[in-house]
Formats: C-alpha cells, sequence, structure tokens
C-alpha cells in the first residue's frame, strides 16, 4: 500500500479494492468516500472523517480500527426485521447530516468553483501564447521519438522501397532505345511514381488515423497548432524516412531500368519521386482531415486516387 500511495504521490492513477483495510492502511487514505445504498456518507479527507461522525453522534469505541468503525455505521444490518430497521434509521439519520453539511457548504464551494474556473482559463490563455517555434521544437522531439520507438515502421518503409524497386526494375530491366523501348520507358516511369506514392499514401493514412487523436485533443485544449503539427511531422521524419525511401528507390529502380547514366538527370528523377512522397503525406492528412477512422479514409483514399488515374 505504501508502493501504491509513492506511485499515487509521483502522479499514477492507482485503483484498488481493499476489502478489509488493516488500521495502518487507513492511516495511509488521502481522501474517504463513504456511500450507503447508493447515498453519500461521506467525501472528504481521512484525517476529519472520524471527527465528523463524531460530531453527529457515532463516536468511534477505544482500540478500535476506524476502517471497520465507519462501515459498520453505515452498514445496514437484514438479519432481522428489527435490526434491519433499526439500521435504516441510523442510515437515514447519517445521510440527511450529510445532505444538511453540503448545503452549508455549497456557497463557499461555488466560490472556490469560480475561482478554479478563472485559473483555468487563464491556463488556457496562457497555452495559447505558445509560440510556433516552442510548439514546433516540442511536438518535434515527441514524433522522432515516437518514430525510433517503432522499429517496424521504420524497417517495413525501407524494406518496401527496396521490394518495390526490384519488383519494377526487374519488369522493365535493362531497357534499350528502340521504339518500344521508349514506350516501355514511359510506362516505367508511370509505374515507378505511382505505385511508390501509393503505398506511402496508405503507410501514412495508417499513421496518421492514430496520432491525429492525440493531436485533436491538444488542439481543443488549445496548446497545439495545426502548421505545427504538420511541420513537425516532417522534420522528425525527413532523415530517418522521408529522404532514404525514396533516394533507396530512385538507386535501385533508376539503374535496373538502364535509364541514362547522366547525374543531372538521376537528380531530376529522384526529385520527382521525392516530391510524390510529400504529395502522398499531404494527401493522406487531407483525408484524415476529413475522417477519423481508417476505413473510412481508406475509401475516400481509393476512390480520389481510382479517379486522378482515370483522369
Amino acid at each position: 500500500m505504501k508502493t501504491l500511495q509513492n506511485l499515487a504521490r509521483k502522479g499514477r492513477t492507482i485503483i484498488v479494492t481493499i476489502h478489509q483495510p488493516r488500521s495502518e492502511i487507513w492511516g495511509l487514505f488521502d481522501n474517504v468516500i463513504l456511500l450507503t445504498k447508493g447515498k453519500p456518507a461521506y467525501a472528504g479527507s481521512a484525517d476529519g472523517c472520524l471527527s465528523y461522525f463524531q460530531n453527529i453522534g457515532h463516536e468511534m469505541p477505544p482500540f478500535t480500527n476506524p476502517a471497520e468503525h465507519v462501515i459498520d455505521i453505515v452498514s445496514v444490518d437484514n438479519r432481522s426485521e428489527e435490526a434491519e430497521a433499526a439500521a435504516q434509521l441510523r442510515v437515514d439519520g447519517i445521510t440527511d447530516a450529510w445532505r444538511q453539511h453540503c448545503s452549508q457548504l455549497q456557497p463557499e464551494k461555488d466560490s472556490k468553483e469560480h475561482a478554479v474556473a478563472i485559473e483555468h482559463s487563464t491556463k488556457v490563455s496562457r497555452r495559447r501564447n505558445i509560440s510556433l517555434l516552442q510548439q514546433i521544437r516540442v511536438l518535434t522531439a515527441r514524433t522522432w521519438i515516437v518514430t525510433l520507438r517503432d522499429p517496424m515502421g521504420m524497417f517495413g518503409s525501407l524494406v518496401e522501397a527496396i521490394t518495390m524497386a526490384v519488383i519494377i526494375g526487374w519488369i522493365f530491366l535493362q531497357l534499350d532505345g528502340s521504339l518500344s523501348g521508349i514506350r516501355s520507358r514511359q510506362g516505367a516511369l508511370y509505374i515507378a511514381s505511382a505505385m511508390q506514392g501509393y503505398l506511402i499514401l496508405l503507410y501514412e493514412t495508417y499513421r496518421l488515423t492514430i496520432d491525429i487523436h492525440v493531436f485533436d485533443e491538444e488542439a481543443r485544449q488549445g496548446v497545439v497548432g495545426i502548421p505545427a503539427f504538420l511541420i513537425s511531422r516532417r522534420l522528425a521524419r525527413l532523415l530517418i524516412e522521408d529522404i532514404p525511401v525514396p533516394l533507396i528507390f530512385s538507386i535501385i529502380f533508376y539503374f535496373m531500368a538502364g535509364f541514362r547514366r547522366d547525374g543531372e538527370v538521376f537528380l531530376t528523377f529522384f526529385s520527382v519521386i521525392l516530391l510524390e512522397q510529400y504529395i502522398a503525406v499531404c494527401f493522406a492528412m487531407v483525408c484524415v482531415a476529413v475522417s477519423r477512422n481508417f476505413a473510412g479514409v481508406s475509401m475516400r483514399t481509393l476512390r480520389n486516387v481510382h479517379l486522378a488515374h482515370f483522369e
């Protein structure tokens, strides 16, 4: 119990059921809520519980466990009709006394709640004054950590790029300069740009449907804004995904297909693939902005991609 108490003091939420608490455990309680047949009998600090019941005529006998004492006085004995009637009369008096006690404290409580509301609104206004650079810095660091904690996701992106490049490169292996080769080059460029961008689009859509819920809550509290969220995602994944994935795909596919061995031409091809990478992630954000559900987002993504190919 002391360990659980220390965890609670550090900010953890602890839920525990104790059927027969010892007197030492009672001393560890901060607050106590007593219910009798669904009605409140006491709600407040554990230190003030015994003195409260003493003031309303239920003093604790000497050498008694405080937990057992408060449980006994708010319980109804149903072993006989006489015992149940007497216990019910006692319980009714306790609940009425607590109701009167709360009504007397209500004006003071209202003033405290008003002060808390003012303090909360002040904190919210302070949150809304957080600069864009600070938001980007914090979100980028968090996204970086989340990305590193998902090694399978990064590994999957690299494997996808390598696999797709090898498959498409094998299909269009070492194209020549004939008329059929020129037409095949056009098909290779179309397939390379379409397939790679489409797979990145689906993967980013899946990740966004998970991360967007955290952003929704933080945006509701006025902590972060949309620009910071979008910029931080790309900054955090710039060197571990946004550039390596299209670069690896471009190197493998470009030279397997037999395109011109010219650095300037290769950089042009890589720039197009990189641009499609960012177009895909931006398009995924648009779809997630419309729907937070992955199934609904996927259907809209497929529909829009098919319409774009048809046009």
